[in-house]
């Protein structure tokens, strides 16, 4: 006989802007929609999408973490055409998880943007 088990799934999406921005020290400004996200649920699908680019061709590369031992956040994987970053986070622990996001334009270009995430497991 099979059972069936259920394991819920939480997905999180975080659209991102991107547009040139020439007071900026890297040349852009870059957004989050939400700024800081709090994520309730464990075990929740993180995806960073970019949304809006200003009409120029900018990809995700990767992103750091710190504190980079956090037991919370897996390895991101990035999309094949760079517009989407997902990574998993198990969200067991209260705290706030400095994320940088890593891009590129089409130049080659690479710059970064420090949004947080804010693990507050419920439950």
């Amino acid at each position: 006989m099979t059972q069936s088990i259920s394991i819920p799934v939480t997905f999180q999406n975080i659209l991102v802007s991107v547009k040139p921005d020439a007071s900026s020290p890297n040349g852009y400004s870059v957004e989050t929609i939400p700024k800081i996200p709090t994520i309730t649920n464990q075990n929740t699908v993180i995806n960073y999408q970019i949304a809006e680019d200003g009409g120029y061709p900018i990809t995700f590369t990767g992103m750091t973490v710190v504190p980079a031992d956090n037991g919370q956040l897996s390895a991101a994987s990035v999309s094949v055409d760079g517009q989407l970053m997902t990574f998993n986070d198990l969200n067991t622990t209260q705290m706030t998880l400095n994320v940088t996001l890593e891009f590129a334009d089409k130049a080659g270009v690479k710059f970064a943007h420090d949004p947080q995430i804010r693990n507050d497991p419920q439950g």
